[in-house]
């Protein structure tokens, strides 16, 4: 599966699964080299998708004369 065709949840379980991999298992320096390329690749376009997500919510926020209102996030 490319990493263009992943959503944000399953570039992040990879992510994290590489992060993993990088931490705990003995490979090779050039297997090492690999995955690290793969996750800052994984990194850039899961920062990709949160500023997509960010535009979208700012998108929703505006008003009717096209101003940004924020406000705090309340969980219910």
């Amino acid at each position: 599966m490319s990493q263009e065709s992943l959503n944000f949840e399953e570039s992040m379980e990879k992510l994290e699964k590489i992060v993993k991999s990088l931490e705990t298992e003995n490979k090779s320096l050039e297997e090492n080299i690999q995955l690290f390329e793969e996750g800052l690749s994984l990194s850039k376009d899961l920062q990709k998708h949160l500023e997509s997500a960010e535009k979208k919510i700012e998108i929703l926020s505006k008003d009717q004369n096209g101003e940004i209102s924020t406000s705090p996030f309340e969980e219910k």
